[in-house]
């Protein structure tokens, strides 16, 4: 059994790390074959994660559990050929035997190994250091250094999310030293690559661990604000696209966060709006608008994690999400820095996507790496008896709380 376990284990950690590795190569500027590379390590990575469901060990009710829901993904991805959902299903169903602080701790060293590895092939010539600029209705004219990534702003937000990262591991044991470093890496990097949101998210987060780390007693203000954050973004991000048509105000803080509204409108009437979204990637990524300064646009990129859950999945998909923040809340209640860590990430998923990319993932995992079905049956099976029920629903709740 020790042997399956660390087998099972050593698989699940295999298939992480190709998998976070082949979502990594997705930031970095495309050369030749590199999202051949990509798709290739997300097949070897489905392979591994498969292959590791074979030594997995399932009570009855979990294993029906898993099966229903990689059924009900499966016919989705078979739909929309996005296999995200399927994937996940089972990563998260590995994960359960599995430290989640060594996760957070792989994803650190391969974003580390990652920024190393860019920077490097950048300042050599072999990636480009693409110069890009804000993407609002009056162009600034400075330009923002990607230094071997797609954007100017991934390496600030990874240098972000390695903060991030670090705090999850550490937890009560953060030092001001490394908050330190990481306040002045975000200082240098955003010299070059003027990302102001994550910058200002960077040192709001380093302050705000600095001044309550040791701080252990449960503070049920912040506790139900981490646990609100997700929805109250959610609203008010799609509520945004409504009330930007009645200009005024709206219009000046859409354009303070760069225009994204109003390209997500441009988006929303193309796609549409629905509680579940049958759509290929393919089909969501292709667009061809002019924007309001007369740019032609084949594409558009939807800075805003929840907006685009919305308009690539369907409102519905925004509860797993809910839930994603409940289940975080409540396993740190107690841990101030934790709430305010995730809260962090909550914020910057409001001028970004990562919600469904590598960076969130270990959050996904580590909300669900203690969740047990056994009191959802049970919760069932305490409702149903004493009741008069027709005789299959018995023989269900049955074969399901039966030990």
């Amino acid at each position: 059994m020790i042997i399956k376990s660390k087998k099972s284990e050593i698989l699940f950690y295999l298939s992480y790390i190709v998998l976070y590795i082949s979502l990594f190569i997705g930031d970095i500027y495309n050369i030749g074959n590199m999202d051949i590379l990509a798709r290739y390590l997300r097949i070897c990575s489905y392979i591994l994660i498969f292959i590791s469901c074979i030594n997995l060990r399932l009570g009855r009710k979990e294993f029906l559990l898993m099966i229903i829901f990689l059924t009900v993904t499966l016919l989705y991805g078979i739909k929309t050929r996005d296999l995200y959902w399927s994937i996940l299903v089972l990563l998260i169903y590995n994960s359960k035997s599995v430290d989640i602080k060594y996760v957070f701790k792989i994803s650190l060293r391969i974003i580390v190994i990652g920024i190393i590895s860019t920077l490097t092939l950048c300042v050599i010539g072999i990636l480009p250091d693409v110069l890009t600029s804000r993407d609002t209705i009056n162009q600034i004219n400075y330009n923002r250094h990607s230094l071997g990534f797609y954007h100017s702003n991934v390496l600030p937000l990874l240098f972000f999310y390695l903060e991030v990262y670090y705090i999850c591991i550490v937890k009560e044991r953060i030092r001001d030293n490394v908050i330190i470093c990481f306040m002045l890496l975000a200082g240098i990097v955003n010299i070059f690559c003027h990302s102001r949101n994550a910058l200002v998210l960077s040192l709001a987060l380093s302050i705000f661990v600095i001044l309550t780390k040791k701080k252990a007693e449960e503070y049920k203000i912040l506790y139900r604000t981490t646990v609100l954050c997700i929805p109250c973004m959610s609203v008010f991000s799609f509520s945004m696209m409504f009330l930007l048509l009645k200009g005024g105000i709206w219009n000046t803080i859409d354009a303070f966060f760069s225009g994204r509204f109003r390209l997500a409108i441009f988006k929303m009437r193309r796609i549409g709006i629905h509680l579940i979204n049958i759509i290929s990637n393919e089909s969501f990524i292709n667009d061809n608008i002019t924007y309001v300064n007369g740019k032609n646009l084949s594409t558009i990129v939807l800075d805003n994690g929840y907006l685009y859950i919305i308009l690539r999945y369907g409102i519905l998909i925004l509860f797993v999400y809910f839930l994603i923040a409940y289940r975080l809340a409540k396993t740190n209640k107690r841990n101030v820095c934790i709430l305010g860590t995730l809260m962090a990430v909550f914020w910057i998923n409001f001028v970004d996507n990562d919600l469904v990319d590598y960076s969130f993932l270990p959050f996904i995992l580590w909300a669900f790496n203690d969740f047990r079905t056994d009191s959802i049956f049970e919760k069932l099976k305490y409702k149903i008896e004493g009741r008069r029920m027709p005789s299959f629903l018995w023989k269900i709740n049955n074969f399901l709380t039966s030990s």
